[in-house]
């Protein structure tokens, strides 16, 4: 698996975390801002390095620390059948000195692989296919992309050339496989085959492992000898080859079917973008839960989404507007040192718009021309204008509570995706808005049960009992005994009529005093 990456020599504004969508910019401000900020107090602060770990070795790096390992020989082996020489799939070696102690690889990681070119470390992931005992001497495969910086460089180069790019890896990162002893199954296109093989390879004893593999042709297909050898060999796995000049494109009936014959398993989907959304949406008309699926992506962009070509007359009308509200850009300069003139939130009262509200990158000519850009189809990720979004990082600058239960970052974790598509708890202004005048803008206080309905308490000592209350919806009572950030000295109460009143608690949200 292989994601699009990140030139280590960049520019400020371009992202460090894909995930998070991190600037260089706002990382560097932050180590400025503590000097002594570690991967950890970063991680809290800007919520970068958390999902995947594909950042983590370039914020090591950024914090005055060396994550890399040299790459001290490399070799190449053309896998597929050089029909389509353009997108071959070639294996690289790739032997470490014998002095590294590099750790070994879990099943489904990924490693962070750099090339210098042209002067500039370029960065890559790539799943790893198989490592030596002692740790020194990995395999990966990478697919030529056409045009693509990294893939052309390091698969057309002649040996020569190829033997002397500098190469390194860092220490394998990203979420490992769970082990528990539901049957694995994975739906596989292309080059993510390299997660299958990593699955297999690490496979323990009474697991169960089946891959479903696709490719637009047998001769583009790879590993189909060690992956039928691996099946002949036993009952714990299994594969299924599928070519999409013989068999057509995966469809629902196909997925359902191959749901049905491993019940209770869990899944995961590697492979182009097109595949991948489609596997995707044919486990969900399976009825899989989400949580069931893991999704390995190698089609990763500098923005969330592709942005679609709009039309030349909307352009000119937003280009238009955009010019007209132009001159009010000179007014941000006599504004800045304002407070706002709306109700104040509860302790925000003194603080001027400068300390919250910082100018965008790039001068106005560069602002409007990346805008314009944009409108235009010609850029992929949106920039500011005018002034910086106000992000979590401005909040946590004041705010930072080591200790807190629910800080921020925490839900960019795969299992929160659903909360954060109905309530946006990774933004702190998702419950604080500035400029309401109430330390909760969130109105609901029950929205505990976007990640808590499943919530079993041991022997409960409460009265009544958590069960209870979740059974009787009654979410309303969370904060009148919990406590969410933890920022105050405070024990729970184990009966619910030694709990804060539901007028108490509204007062302190609003603007009254600590209940």
């Amino acid at each position: 698996m292989g994601t699009q990456g990140i030139v280590a020599d960049q520019a400020s504004d371009e992202l460090v975390c894909h995930c998070a969508v991190v600037s260089r910019k706002d990382i560097e401000a932050a180590i400025a801002a503590a000097p002594s900020s570690t991967f950890g107090s970063l991680s809290n602060q800007l919520g970068c390095g958390v999902q995947c770990g594909c950042c983590k070795p370039l914020l090591l790096e950024m914090l005055g620390q060396s994550p890399w390992f040299d790459v001290v020989e490399a070799s190449r082996r053309v896998l597929t059948d050089g029909h389509d020489h353009e997108r071959r799939i070639v294996q690289i070696d790739l032997r470490l000195s014998d002095e590294a102690r590099y750790p070994q690889v879990a099943p489904a990681q990924h490693v962070v692989f750099q090339a210098k070119l042209d002067g500039a470390w370029v960065t890559r992931t790539y799943t790893v296919i198989r490592q030596s005992e002692d740790g020194r001497m990995l395999s990966i495969a990478m697919r030529r992309i056409p045009n693509g910086q990294f893939s052309s460089a390091l698969l057309d180069a002649d040996d020569d050339a190829f033997a002397a790019l500098p190469l390194r890896i860092a220490a394998p990162s990203g979420a490992t496989d769970l082990g528990d002893d539901r049957p694995i199954v994975c739906f596989i296109g292309g080059v993510g085959i390299t997660l299958a093989l990593s699955l297999l390879h690490g496979l323990r004893p009474g697991e169960r492992l089946h891959v479903d593999y696709s490719a637009s042709r047998r001769g583009d297909m790879v590993y189909t000898d060690e992956l039928e050898a691996a099946a002949a060999a036993g009952e714990e796995f299994s594969c299924n080859f599928r070519t999409d000049d013989r068999d057509g494109f995966i469809d629902d009936a196909h997925i359902l079917q191959t749901t049905k014959r491993f019940p209770n398993a869990r899944y995961y989907v590697c492979g182009p973008e097109g595949y991948t959304r489609n596997v995707r949406n044919g486990l969900r008309h399976a009825r899989i839960d989400d949580a069931d699926v893991r999704i390995e992506a190698f089609f990763l962009r500098s923005g969330s989404a592709v942005v679609q070509r709009r039309s030349l007359r909307r352009s000119a009308y937003l280009t238009g507007a955009a010019l007209a509200l132009l001159p009010l850009a000179l007014l941000a300069p006599a504004l800045a040192r304002y407070v706002p003139n709306y109700d104040h939130n509860p302790g925000h009262e003194e603080i001027e718009c400068v300390e919250c509200h910082t100018r965008a990158p790039g001068s106005t000519r560069q602002q409007l021309q990346a805008k314009a850009r944009l409108l235009l189809g010609l850029r992929d990720d949106d920039s500011a204008f005018g002034m910086s979004p106000v992000r979590n990082n401005v909040c946590i600058a004041c705010h930072e509570n080591p200790d807190d239960r629910h800080p921020a970052h925490r839900f960019l974790e795969p299992r929160f995706a659903e909360a954060r598509e109905a309530l946006a708890p990774h933004e702190c202004v998702s419950c604080h808005r500035e400029h309401v005048g109430t330390r909760l803008s969130r109105v609901d206080t029950g929205f505990c049960e976007s990640c808590h309905q499943d919530l079993a308490v041991k022997d409960d000592p409460t009265r009544p009992t958590h069960e209870a209350l979740i059974r009787e919806g009654r979410w309303n009572t969370c904060l009148t005994c919990h406590d969410f950030h933890g920022n105050h000295a405070h024990q729970p109460p184990q009966d619910l009529r030694r709990a804060l009143t539901p007028e108490a608690l509204s007062a302190y949200l609003a603007k009254g005093g600590s209940p």
